[in-house]
């Protein structure tokens, strides 16, 4: 892996910036990370259930042997 010099001087800036912060300031300024919205078809979840259905069958003829 190569490190180059311009990415230890971008290192050391964004360090020297943080440190001169107080620890209290990161944290209020700290922005909420959006949240990821799924939505799964009713065809979707009708084949997952089905899907791990037939997985746990399978697990339990497994163990039967």
């Amino acid at each position: 892996m190569t490190i180059f010099s311009f990415q230890v001087n971008e290192a050391n800036q964004i360090y020297t910036r943080l440190s001169k912060l107080k620890p209290t300031t990161l944290l209020e300024k700290e922005p909420n990370e959006p949240q990821d919205i799924v939505n799964i078809s009713a065809e979707a979840k009708k084949r997952q259930i089905l899907e791990q259905a037939r997985q746990e069958a399978l697990e339990k003829i497994r163990q039967a042997r």
